[in-house]
């Protein structure tokens, strides 16, 4: 497939292609897609401004949106050129071509539509029947919320979705800690914030390490959270959720046998995930095909829900030639606050083997 038939695809399904500019502030991405992405990207600094070439276009695009009309609109985009990405064994430069789908309501069946869109290419592209798998951010944060966990675990837990083995060790190390002092255990932030303020008002400083004692108190109270770990049931049952893959049907029975036995208020976030398969059918895509793991995530921060990757073959510690999901929070981080919702995927082209 050339490069001007998967433009013609894109063009017939309703997307129109934008060219967003190469050079951005460096702080957009690495604020957006998490510190692990900055030791990746091309940087240089004008005038103080630390700048770098655009590593993907999904941000970009984003930007591209807020800048040429209302964050709530309609808008169906597609993309096909080079990007700049630091890579261990392939060029880091290299052609990215993908789409994105923003503000449209009716996510279910636009999570159909992206997924098939995604299935047209990559078949038009030289491969019929590529591996997909499938997860679900949404699923891993209700059961965040579910368990009897801090808010600086969950918050920490649901940073490192998408880094499976990192996520696993994490979990398996955090054993609840019974030497803490009660005292110290017991201290809320508006205690802590008025001990940081005290201490600071008897140094004569207002800040410290650039910090007040707001933000002192905050810090104090979130290593205390951490410092107490994670109860023994979260941890079992955080374990066994991540362990759940399948089929996307039969792992939905099984996630529904795991909240029924624990008694977890996840029934409605398990709905939305058969709903989605559901759409997946009825716009003829085999679901079957698919497989489904629990502890699978794209480790990049704005993700919100349904993710997928694609493979040419199973081979172990293949990279994907296809990549994607929902990012209903993304226009939110840099636009006026208010979530648009947001699908879209990415290709990989260099990594078809076929010529463009």
């Amino acid at each position: 497939m050339t490069d001007a038939a998967l433009r013609t695809l894109f063009v017939d399904a309703g997307y129109t292609f934008v060219e967003p500019p190469i050079v951005h502030p460096a702080s957009v991405f690495v604020e957006l897609a998490g510190e692990d992405l900055r030791r990746r990207l091309f940087l240089t600094a004008v005038n103080g401004t630390e700048l770098a070439l655009r590593p993907d276009y999904t941000i970009p695009v984003c930007l591209h949106h807020l800048a040429t009309g209302a964050s709530q609109r309609r808008a169906d985009y597609a993309y096909l050129g080079p990007v700049f990405r630091q890579r261990q064994d392939e060029p880091s430069e290299f052609v990215q071509a993908g789409i994105e789908s923003l503000g449209r309501r009716d996510r279910l069946k636009a999570d159909a539509d992206v997924m098939g869109l995604a299935l047209r290419a990559t078949e038009q592209r030289g491969i019929r029947h590529p591996i997909v798998r499938i997860g679900d951010a949404a699923l891993f944060d209700a059961l965040l919320k579910s368990l009897d966990l801090s808010r600086p675990w969950q918050t920490k837990l649901a940073r490192t979705f998408g880094e499976s083995d990192r996520l696993k060790a994490m979990i398996a190390g955090a054993t609840a800690s019974k030497t803490k002092r009660r005292s110290e255990s017991r201290l809320g932030r508006a205690a802590a914030k008025r001990r940081a303020s005290d201490l600071l008002a008897a140094a004569g400083l207002a800040v410290i390490g650039g910090r007040d004692a707001d933000e002192i108190a905050t810090r104090y109270v979130e290593k205390t959270a951490l410092a107490k770990g994670i109860d023994a049931t979260s941890r079992r049952r955080l374990t066994e959720y991540l362990a759940i893959d399948g089929r996307p049907s039969e792992a939905l029975l099984t996630m529904r046998a795991f909240v029924r036995r624990n008694r977890l208020p996840m029934d409605t976030t398990l709905d939305a995930f058969e709903a989605r398969l559901d759409a997946f059918r009825d716009r003829g895509i085999d679901v079957d095909r698919m497989t489904f793991a629990a502890d699978f995530g794209r480790r990049l921060d704005y993700y919100t829900g349904f993710v997928f990757e694609m493979h040419r073959t199973r081979k172990r510690g293949e990279k994907p030639i296809v990549g994607g999901g929902r990012y209903d929070r993304l226009l939110a981080m840099i636009g006026d606050g208010k979530s648009v919702p947001a699908v879209g995927f990415a290709m990989w082209l260099d990594r078809f083997g076929v010529d463009r």
